[in-house]
């Protein structure tokens, strides 16, 4: 029998008379040679198929690994592996998929999870819980696919054919409206003297996260030349382990993007608000005695330790409530930074969107100043073009559209 070229595999005939077909269709992990077996009634059947995979390896549409399914895969990826995202990200990732996907998919093969059935799972998920929640549970699936077609696990990403989950108009969000400029001033007025004085002052002068303010230092404000740098952010993690255990900690990490990592500029007062802390803070130490822990940061506990998220949220609500001020949550602060500066003036996205640490103002303008009334800023601008000394003038008289329409073109006019 004529023996077949290297990599071609082999056609045998099998006791039963019937043909089996082996094609290599490449190696798996730990070396070894994959194949694509078959078993065909006619010779020329298994020819003919064996032609086929050997089409199809050349096109690289075979995949060499092993098949997994989508819980182990899914489990290495995101607890074991070192891909290049953070563990508070990867414990989401995984947190996401645990309670949404693997009850559904866990069972079955990564290649085997074709994008209609996703896009029907997506949709039933979407009818119990927001368009972020859907989303999240999305981007977490196909950071496995993308992971999974790198590692040559699968050939394509059946993610990235639905679509995304849309909020609807009326949908409630844990986005609260920002602050206007005077609900900011009533604000400070309210935390003088108060444990949120510096602060609050500090978030609403830089628009600076949560995260940046709680892992800010004072090596990292320059009082001589009035300027702050924001070199990490700090929070706290519970990441979830293999064995179901979570391992809890202070995570001290670089800023969120490398545009985070950045400098802003402070003026004067909010420099004395931070002078007035340092001297409560080191009050705080000599009380502390023994006890202080020395860490570096501006904004601590009462033993000079990072703050918890969670007990700095509680006083954040409780203050908000006893001062009589409207709730947003601790990042709106950084919403109202943005709007009130571009409501202001349109022309300061540029400036704005650096302060904020964005990677262009595209991404300001696209989360930011929907909520500023920027639009307003060019119409009534082009109204004091047109009418000189009245362009801005509130208007006395609010039309009855009903009536307007029954008047001719030429008799329209306000009386």
């Amino acid at each position: 029998m004529k023996r077949q070229p290297k990599g071609y595999g082999s056609v045998s005939q099998l006791p039963s008379g019937k043909w089996l077909t082996k094609v290599p269709v490449g190696k798996t992990s730990n070396g070894k040679t994959r194949y694509k077996n078959k078993t065909c009634t006619t010779k020329s059947d298994a020819r003919r198929w064996q032609t086929a995979m050997i089409s199809m390896r050349e096109q690289q549409m075979l995949v060499a690994g092993p098949r997994q399914t989508l819980r182990h895969y899914a489990s290495d990826v995101l607890l074991n592996s070192n891909d290049r995202i953070s563990d508070r990200t990867r414990d989401g990732y995984f947190r996401n998929l645990r309670k949404h996907v693997f009850p559904v998919f866990g069972h079955r093969t990564l290649s085997d999870i074709k994008s209609q059935e996703l896009e029907s799972f997506f949709s039933q998920l979407r009818n119990r819980y927001s368009a972020s929640t859907v989303n999240n549970v999305r981007l977490a699936l196909s950071k496995v696919y993308t992971v999974a077609i790198r590692h040559g696990v699968v050939l394509l990403n059946p993610v990235v054919r639905t679509e995304k989950a849309r909020r609807k108009e009326m949908e409630k969000t844990q986005v609260r409206v920002p602050w206007s400029e005077e609900e900011a001033l009533l604000a400070l007025e309210a935390a003088q003297g108060t444990p949120f004085e510096a602060f609050l002052t500090l978030a609403l002068a830089t628009g600076m996260r949560r995260g940046e303010l709680l892992g800010l230092q004072w090596s990292d404000i320059d009082f001589d030349h009035q300027l702050v740098a924001i070199e990490r952010t700090i929070h706290r993690e519970s990441i979830t382990q293999l064995d179901g255990s979570k391992v809890r900690g202070v995570i001290v990490a670089p800023p969120k993007t490398a545009n985070s990592r950045r400098i802003n500029q402070l003026t004067v007062p909010v420099l004395d608000v931070l002078r007035l802390h340092e001297c409560s803070q080191q009050i705080n130490r000599r009380e502390a005695g023994e006890s202080w822990e020395e860490s570096g940061y501006v904004f601590t506990n009462s033993r000079g330790g990072p703050l918890d998220e969670s007990n700095h949220y509680k006083r954040w609500v409780r203050f908000l409530k006893k001062s009589g001020i409207r709730y947003i949550r601790i990042h709106d602060i950084r919403h109202s930074f943005a709007t009130i500066l571009i409501e202001e003036d349109a022309g300061q996205l540029a400036s704005v969107s650096k302060a904020l640490g964005h990677s262009s103002i595209a991404i300001t303008m696209d989360i930011y100043a929907k909520t500023a009334q920027v639009q307003t800023q060019a119409t009534s601008r082009m109204s004091e073009i047109l009418f000189p000394g009245r362009g801005s003038a509130v208007p006395i008289f609010v039309p009855d559209l009903g009536k307007i329409s029954s008047i001719s073109p030429g008799r329209r006019r306000a009386s």
